[in-house]
């Protein structure tokens, strides 16, 4: 978002992507007191397939749907298909291209 704008009511301001497995997808969705208002949550748990664990909206799908591109460890883009409601033919679909950044990543376990 833009300094000075406001989120539309309903509207993501922050979109949170993790990597873990299906059992800490459903930890996290239980877990009511990490949930915050203008955040989405999504989990990808096979490497490509995620599921959202919170946020206003029910998400699922690929990665490899949303044209993944890793270009670095700490950087990928992906396009992500969103209906348009701001032209005049209902239904329109639109393609919008994200910026993913790498925020956090747990430490190595080392096999003793």
């Amino acid at each position: 978002m833009r300094q000075g704008e406001h989120a539309a009511p309903g509207s993501r301001e922050h979109e949170l992507l993790a990597f873990a497995n299906p059992l800490t997808l459903q930890r996290l969705r239980q877990c009511d007191d990490l949930h915050r208002s203008g955040f989405e949550l999504l989990v990808v748990i096979d490497g490509d397939r995620f599921e959202n664990a919170w946020g206003p909206r029910k998400l699922s799908g690929s990665l490899a749907r949303w044209a993944w591109r890793q270009v670095s460890a700490e950087l990928a883009y992906y396009d992500e298909s969103t209906w348009d409601d701001r032209v005049a033919a209902p239904g329109s679909v639109v393609r919008v291209r994200r910026k993913a950044m790498l925020v956090w990543q747990a430490q190595a376990r080392h096999a003793a």
